[in-house]
Formats: structure tokens, C-alpha cells, sequence
């Protein structure tokens, strides 16, 4: 399961990436929102929940973005199916040094006889 960290950094990040493909920025934001740039640089750095919500209410309504869930899910499947690429590679990895571990113990009952 992903760290609530990790998750709230993917849609930090998530939101900054809408941004920068609507070439949107801090400025523009805290003009539609009338809001401050700090403000808004706050929310989108974590500090300010209740703002970050208004950025992503604005960004789906005015600016006609799919729902932000949608693009989180999927970046949270792409961190899944990365992780589970991973986990094979362990398992892998340890497959190969149990059957080495195998060979090995049997070497050394023949070198005992």
C-alpha cells in the first residue's frame, strides 16, 4: 500500500503538471481566486489544504480538466504495476540464490563424504 506521503506528493505533483499544461501559473491562479501568490504557492507546496481544494475546483470547472481523481488513479496504477515489475525481479533474484544455495549445500556434502 502506498505511504499517505507518497500519495499526497502524486497529487501535489499531479495538479503542478495540469498546470503546466494549460500554462498556467501561480500568478494567474491567485488572480482567479483572489488570493495572493503566496497563497496559492503555499497550497500547492502542502501548507494550505482548504486552497489547494479551490485550485483543483477551479482547474476541473473552469478550465475543463477531467476529474483530477481520474489522473491520480492512474498515476497510482502506473507506482503499482512499477512496484509489481519490482517485486518480480526480487522474487526472481531470490528463486536464483535459493537454487544456488541448493547447489551449494550439495557440493559441500560431497566434498564431506
Amino acid at each position: 500500500m502506498l505511504e499517505e506521503k507518497k500519495i499526497d506528493d502524486l497529487i501535489y505533483n499531479q495538479v503542478k503538471a495540469v498546470m503546466k499544461s494549460l500554462n498556467l501559473d501561480q500568478a494567474q491562479l491567485a488572480e482567479k481566486l483572489s488570493l495572493t501568490q503566496a497563497s496559492v504557492s503555499k497550497a500547492l507546496n502542502g501548507s494550505n489544504e482548504k486552497t489547494f481544494q479551490r485550485i483543483i475546483h477551479l482547474l476541473e470547472t473552469e478550465y475543463g480538466v477531467a476529474s483530477l481523481n481520474q489522473h491520480l488513479e492512474s498515476a497510482v496504477g502506473n507506482d503499482i504495476a512499477e512496484i509489481k515489475k519490482e517485486l518480480g525481479g526480487i522474487k526472481q533474484t531470490l528463486e536464483r540464490m535459493e537454487k544456488g544455495m541448493k547447489e551449494l549445500r550439495g557440493m559441500i556434502k560431497g566434498l564431506e563424504k
